[in-house]
């Protein structure tokens, strides 16, 4: 007996996330939710608070990311495994077609593989400042690690291929390492890398570097509180940024009062010196990521769901939900628009702009549903409760 109790307490101690309480998955097949415009197959209960956005990797599974912890998950609401992903708090991984996940440290990549196991790991000095390390994922198997001194671009081997120095042509007459540069947000695609970033004097910037470490154009953005970047294909990146009200001259809160600046750029991705198209909201908190969805460009900000013309910059629809807070997800098949809000309404909305229906979880919705090939949407609150849900409201409207 004694021996049972040590063999016991060493599993434990080994595995501390075996102590803890499972999650709790709880099905719904009452035959009355059939009938309901939103009907939830299944919940998963105490997964924690996400910390990033709902992933589905190639194979289907769900990844939820609380902290620096990862958890996958079935389609059928079974937890499969967990893993920590370094000491602190973890940015967007990038996702392999192979099922490897690679997450970022300070200064450093990790790769995490398919069955949640550790792989290999990239590390280089010093490693920045930044609350949460960036990375992004391009074409032919490339991953780009941003510091402040240099963009690493390295394969999923986890071998360096290149790195591009310096950011901006003024660290050159300079011997000290910029260690004050940080980074808000980036992103890939064939072409080029993408970042948002702010040097020592607090100067945001967007900067784009091609797929070879060669720096194509940088755009001064401005007093930039929070930016997202969307690379769009067809020669195009789309970026949504939230500015601080404009001061008045002798100083003081502008005309606006309180509200911030938000800006829905389109860039032309191998010029990029002026935006392509600008349009400009006002908005109590921030924009949201753009997604992209045909000719139309959807974000939200200040609880209004925005859609603009991507080849223009035209207002097409905008609709104001109540409390809503969540990046939007669009289903083409539908033509539907899903969003959360903060009070834990999932909404529903048609390409006309009008709410077809909106359904209470439990918990705030912060993060974008996630919408599968197969017609479900996932939706995963700050509660920690992940919902698997079918839209029973019908086709197109």
């Amino acid at each position: 007996m004694k021996r049972i109790l040590l063999v016991a307490l060493a599993i434990l101690f080994v595995f501390p996330s075996l102590a803890q309480a499972a999650p709790k998955l709880e099905s719904y097949a009452n035959a009355s939710e059939t009938r309901q415009k939103a009907q939830i197959i299944w919940k998963l209960s105490g997964l924690g608070k996400p910390s990033e956005q709902l992933l589905m990797l190639p194979d289907g599974r769900l990844l939820i990311l609380t902290g620096n912890k990862m958890l996958c998950v079935n389609q059928q609401g079974q937890l499969l495994w967990e893993a920590k992903a370094g000491s602190g708090k973890m940015g967007n991984p990038v996702l392999a077609d192979n099922g490897s996940i690679f997450t970022a440290g300070k200064g450093m990549i990790a790769e995490t593989k398919i069955n949640g196991a550790n792989g290999w790991s990239f590390a280089v000095l010093p490693g920045g400042k930044d609350k949460e390390p960036q990375m992004a994922g391009g074409s032919n198997n490339i991953i780009y690690l941003p510091l402040p001194y240099a963009l690493y671009a390295l394969d999923t081997e986890g071998h360096a291929v290149w790195a591009f120095s310096p950011w901006d042509n003024s660290d050159r007459f300079t011997v000290k390492t910029p260690a004050k540069r940080t980074f808000m947000t980036c992103a890939a695609d064939e072409r080029a890398f993408y970042a948002v970033y702010a040097d020592e004097k607090g100067n945001y910037k967007l900067i784009a570097v091609d797929s070879k470490g060669r720096h194509l154009w940088t755009y001064w953005l401005g007093d930039v509180l929070d930016a997202h970047i969307l690379p769009g294909g067809n020669d195009k990146v789309y970026v949504t940024a939230t500015l601080k009200p404009p001061q008045r001259r002798g100083g003081g809160k502008s005309a606006s009062g309180k509200l911030n600046q938000g800006r829905i750029y389109c860039f032309v991705a191998s010029e990029g010196k002026n935006p392509l198209w600008q349009y400009n909201v006002k908005i109590s908190d921030s924009l949201t990521a753009p997604v992209l969805d045909g000719s139309l460009l959807y974000a939200s900000g200040g609880s209004t769901l925005y859609a603009v013309d991507a080849n223009t910059g035209n207002l097409v629809l905008e609709n104001r939900l109540s409390n809503m807070v969540s990046p939007p997800a669009v289903d083409t098949v539908k033509a539907r628009v899903y969003a959360g809000s903060s009070k834990g309404l999932l909404y529903a909305v048609n390409s006309s702009g009008r709410l077809d229906w909106s359904w209470e979880l439990e918990g705030a919705i912060e993060q974008a549903p996630l919408l599968s090939s197969d017609g479900f949407i996932y939706v995963c609150t700050q509660k920690g409760n992940l919902y698997k849900i079918r839209d029973n409201a019908g086709g197109k409207g």
